[in-house]
């Protein structure tokens, strides 16, 4: 349901809560996650990651999710 996502690839979200890192960049931390998710370029210019156009509260939201999956 999220009309930007047009990517063919991406990693398995299997175990990500227990990843050490977020892109293989940044520690894996609740808020700078909540930013990736909200605004990937922002913390990796030339990251392939879209923005996705989600809300703060939305990425947060996602962010507590996907640290939940271990």
């Amino acid at each position: 349901g999220v009309q930007s996502a047009g990517g063919r690839a991406a990693a398995s979200l299997e175990g990500f809560g227990g990843r050490s890192y977020i892109a293989g960049r940044m520690a894996m931390r609740p808020d700078l996650l909540a930013q990736w998710v909200h605004k990937p370029q922002s913390l990796v210019p030339q990251t392939t990651m879209p923005d996705m156009g989600v809300t703060r509260v939305d990425a947060s939201d996602m962010a507590a999710y996907l640290l939940e999956l271990k």
